[in-house]
């Protein structure tokens, strides 16, 4: 099995993480909205070299998506899962 760069991973997490928000019916429109543009200003913070990632601004994306997504138990998995490969969150 190949093993993959923790950059890597945080894609696939993220692109699960719109992929559900985008299917799921349970998560009202506006959520949705809300999450997906931030999902995607998460996505280009992160999509940098790690040492010119601004760390307060992913972290306060993150924490934003947590807070929005938490009572959704898929969605609050992956974003979980996130903290192993994004070590200052």
């Amino acid at each position: 099995m190949a093993e993959h760069s923790d950059a890597y991973i945080v894609g696939r997490l993220i692109h699960q993480t719109r992929l559900l928000i985008a299917t799921d019916d349970t998560i009202p429109v506006e959520t949705k909205l809300q999450t997906q543009a931030m999902l995607k200003e998460f996505e280009a913070a992160v999509s940098v070299d790690e040492d010119e990632q601004d760390e307060a601004e992913v972290r306060s994306q993150y924490y934003f998506l947590y807070d929005e997504l938490q009572e959704y138990a898929d969605l609050e998995a992956l974003l979980s899962a996130m903290k192993n490969f994004i070590h200052y969150l």
